[in-house]
């Protein structure tokens, strides 16, 4: 009987072959998942600091509502109660209205802050970001859809890369044991784990790309 270059029968090397060819497929989209839950994963990070800030903001404003209500209620209160002297009846109520203006601007940047910029609604735009652009803001709401998504995805590649490593040691037990039956069993296992950890993968951007 020939035998080929790996000491097998030529049927057997074949096989042989054919279950290194699935390795080496395997390991190459094991660097392709890496390579893109990396990716994500620093967007994840980048999300999740912007969300941060945003909503350091958006607190900022609360307290600042709140300080505005508490002066307005406190301007009013004394004029109703007669503590304002007729002269200046009109200056108090100018301040008022700019009490007004005020909380309605502080009340406009929470609702931008929140939902984000309106697009091409200039006249909408009152909460600049840290450069000083008007109609950039993100939205704290999108801001979290954006890392929930990132997340779940996230989760997808890290059972991916799990799944194909699996594969990759199948694959390495496939070639080390001497029993038929075994060498069977560990390829069946490889080529299993490899393919779920592909489907895994490639949900994983599914989701990442679907922002």
């Amino acid at each position: 009987m020939i035998e080929g270059d790996l000491g097998l029968d030529p049927p057997a090397q074949n096989k042989e072959m054919r279950i290194a060819y699935f390795v080496a497929f395997f390991a190459a989209t094991l660097s392709f998942i890496d390579i893109g839950a990396n990716n994500y994963r620093d967007k994840e990070i980048v999300g999740v600091n912007k969300k941060m800030t945003e909503y350091s903001l958006y607190q900022s404003k609360i307290l600042k509502e709140t300080l505005i209500q508490a002066e307005r209620d406190l301007l009013f209160d004394l004029m109703r109660a007669g503590a304002v002297v007729a002269s200046d009846t009109s200056i108090v109520h100018e301040r008022l209205r700019k009490f007004d203006e005020g909380l309605d601007l502080v009340r406009s940047q929470q609702a931008e802050l929140m939902n984000g910029s309106v697009p091409d609604a200039p006249a909408q735009w009152t909460m600049p970001n840290i450069n000083e652009e008007l109609g950039k803001i993100k939205g704290l709401k999108n801001w979290e859809h954006e890392v929930e998504v990132l997340d779940l995805a996230g989760d997808k590649f890290d059972l991916a890369s799990l799944l194909l490593e699996l594969s990759l040691v199948m694959g390495a037990m496939g070639f080390i044991v001497r029993y038929p039956q075994a060498k069977t069993l560990f390829r069946w296992l490889m080529i299993g784990f490899g393919f779920m950890g592909i489907g895994f993968g490639l949900a994983g951007y599914f989701h990442a790309l679907s922002l």
